[in-house]
């Protein structure tokens, strides 16, 4: 019996974006049929740097800013290799360009003996 893995990695600048697009992904998945799906939740990296408000005469007027990026992991597993070609993984790439969200993709394939 063998496992087929698509592995999606999820950023976003705002937790609502990865929300919205989960929901959207989950509602695919139940009508495409068997999938098992897992999600894990990322740490949010934090990116903090101070820009001069003016590099001439005020050295000490400084701002602050900082960005914040959430992640997540959707882990599908697929039992067959027929279940993946009918997978509708265009239809998910078409909505995930609408959304301000980034996407990394892997695919594994396990073979259990």
């Amino acid at each position: 019996m063998s496992q087929i893995i698509l592995t999606l990695r999820l950023k976003s600048f705002h937790p609502y974006y990865i929300n919205r697009f989960v929901s959207m992904a989950k509602e695919q998945l139940q009508s495409f049929g068997h999938v098992k799906e897992k999600q894990f939740f990322l740490p949010q990296r934090i990116e903090r740097f101070t820009v001069l408000r003016s590099p001439h005469v005020d050295k000490k007027a400084r701002d602050q800013f900082e960005r914040r990026i959430h992640q997540r992991i959707i882990r599908l597993t697929f039992s067959t290799i027929k279940n993946i070609e009918n997978f509708p993984l265009s239809y998910i790439l078409r909505n995930l360009s609408k959304m301000a969200v980034g996407l990394e993709l892997r695919i594994t394939y396990q073979s259990k003996k």
